[in-house]
């Protein structure tokens, strides 16, 4: 068996000059708030068995997944109407 080193002792102990920097600051820096995104909500789609390859292989070569091109294109549909 081979011989282990003794664990590093690391310091741990509180410095009360930032600790009391720490407080003073604590106001300071205010966040934002996150942008709320819209909820998606799940939909059932039938789609001929080769179109859903021919779109599966357009996703693949644009690596995009089945579901964000199919997304992207309905969005631009809606755009454009």
């Amino acid at each position: 068996m081979a011989a282990q080193r003794k664990p590093k002792q690391h310091d741990n102990a509180i410095q009360p000059n930032k600790a009391e920097q720490f407080i003073a600051n604590a106001g300071a820096a205010k966040r934002e708030p996150k942008p709320v995104k819209a909820k998606k909500v799940p939909v059932a789609l039938r789609f001929n068995a080769e179109l859903l390859k021919a779109i599966d292989g357009m996703a693949a070569r644009r690596g995009m997944s089945r579901n964000a091109i199919i997304s992207y294109w309905c969005s631009k549909g809606v755009e454009s109407e």
